[in-house]
């Protein structure tokens, strides 16, 4: 059984593991730009191969990659939930359209980034060289 962007998942949670630490740790780390939103942009990059290896797991899924659907789905979910639902039910998030430009980052860092991708890419460019 292959498991799809294990890499890219633990880089995301070693990232965000160290963000934790400096946002506790270090006043100054604070009061950056990065620190609001650096967790969004791995938010898509940790969550969707764990749903995705869920899937695997339980063999829902027959796709060896994550598909751009995949992503435009978690992104679309996490978008509502986060942004819309859970700001108005919890009154300590606020709604933030930077967060929406983040899960994008994130969701696009980890198409790209997937080695299925970059083969299908590498190939497309030879092939069109050609001619």
């Amino acid at each position: 059984m292959k498991f799809i962007a294990i890499p890219q998942m633990l880089v995301a949670f070693l990232f965000y593991s160290i963000h934790f630490c400096l946002s506790r740790n270090l006043p100054q780390y604070n009061f950056t730009f990065i620190r609001w939103y650096i967790a969004d942009v791995l938010a898509l990059i940790f969550c969707i191969p764990l749903f995705v290896n869920s899937q695997v797991i339980f063999r829902i899924r027959n796709k060896k990659y994550i598909t751009i659907i995949d992503i435009a789905v978690y992104f679309i979910i996490f978008s509502l939930y986060f942004e819309i639902i859970m700001p108005k039910i919890w009154k300590h998030l606020t709604a933030d359209m930077f967060d929406i430009v983040a899960y994008a980052i994130g969701g696009i860092i980890l198409y790209f980034s997937q080695p299925t991708i970059q083969r299908k890419i590498r190939n497309y460019a030879i092939i069109n060289r050609r001619f």
